[in-house]
C-alpha cells in the first residue's frame, strides 16, 4: 500500500473531485490506514464483499457499488449503498424505480462509450429518456452519470470518448440541475478524465497496491 501515492493523488485531485478508493479485493486493514487518514468513500464490485466489510468497518464509511447489477440482489445492494454507480440496463432502473423505496436510493446511469461488445452501459438517447421521464419525486435519485473508456485504444481516441462524455454530461444538467455527478476515469486514466472535468474517480491499485483476496459475487 503506498500512502505517499494517495496524499500525492488527493493534493492532485484537490476538493472538488471525489476520489473513490476502489477496495474490492483487499484486506480491512488497508482500508482502516485510509479511513484513519479522513478518507470515507470506498468502493466494491460484489455484494457479499462489501456486507461483510461494513459489518465489521466503521459505520461512517460511504460504500459505493461498482459491480454489476443482478436483478436478485438489487434490494441489498440498494440497502447498503451509498451510491450505486453501474446501473447499465433499463430493466434495472425500472427495477428500482417500481420498488417504491421507503428510503432514497442514489444511483448513477452508466453511459456505455465506443462500440465494444464487452462493455456495459446505456445509449445518449436511453439515458435523456429516462431523465426526461422521471418521476422527481421518486426515492430514487439519479445523481449523474458513470462512464469507463474502451480498452485497447489510443490516447486521441481515449479524450474523444472522454469529451463526449464530458459535453453530454452537460446537456443532462440542462435537463436536469439535480444531476451533479461525472464519475469517470480510473488508474490508468484518470489524468485524462480530470481534463475533461470529472468529479469523480475511481482509483484501486494506484493506492492499495495489487488485489491479494479472491472476490466472489
Amino acid at each position: 500500500m503506498n500512502l505517499r501515492s494517495y496524499n500525492r493523488i488527493k493534493n492532485e485531485l484537490g476538493s472538488d473531485i471525489c476520489l473513490v478508493a476502489v477496495s474490492k479485493g483487499q484486506p480491512l486493514e488497508k482500508i482502516l490506514k485510509l479511513y484513519n487518514l479522513g478518507h470515507r468513500d470506498f468502493g466494491e464490485n460484489f455484494l457479499q464483499e462489501m456486507l461483510e466489510k461494513k459489518a465489521k468497518l466503521p459505520d461512517d464509511i460511504k460504500w459505493h457499488f461498482l459491480g454489476n447489477i443482478q436483478s436478485n440482489k438489487l434490494s441489498k445492494i440498494s440497502d447498503t449503498s451509498y451510491l450505486i454507480h453501474s446501473v447499465s440496463r433499463q430493466k434495472i432502473y425500472k427495477l428500482l424505480v417500481n420498488s417504491k423505496p421507503k428510503e432514497s436510493i442514489r444511483i448513477l446511469l452508466q453511459l456505455k462509450l465506443g462500440l465494444e461488445e464487452t462493455k456495459a452501459g446505456l445509449s445518449e438517447n436511453e439515458i435523456l429518456s429516462i431523465v426526461k421521464n422521471h418521476n422527481k419525486d421518486s426515492k430514487v435519485e439519479i445523481k449523474g452519470v458513470m462512464a469507463i473508456s474502451e480498452n485497447n485504444i489510443s490516447n486521441a481516441e481515449l479524450m474523444a470518448q472522454f469529451e463526449s462524455a464530458e459535453n453530454f454530461f452537460k446537456k443532462l444538467q440542462l435537463i436536469d440541475n439535480r444531476v451533479e455527478i461525472l464519475s469517470m476515469g480510473m488508474s490508468n486514466d484518470y489524468r485524462e478524465a480530470i481534463s475533461f472535468n470529472t468529479n469523480m474517480v475511481r482509483l484501486g491499485t494506484l493506492i492499495f497496491g495489487k488485489r491479494k483476496i479472491k472476490n466472489e459475487g
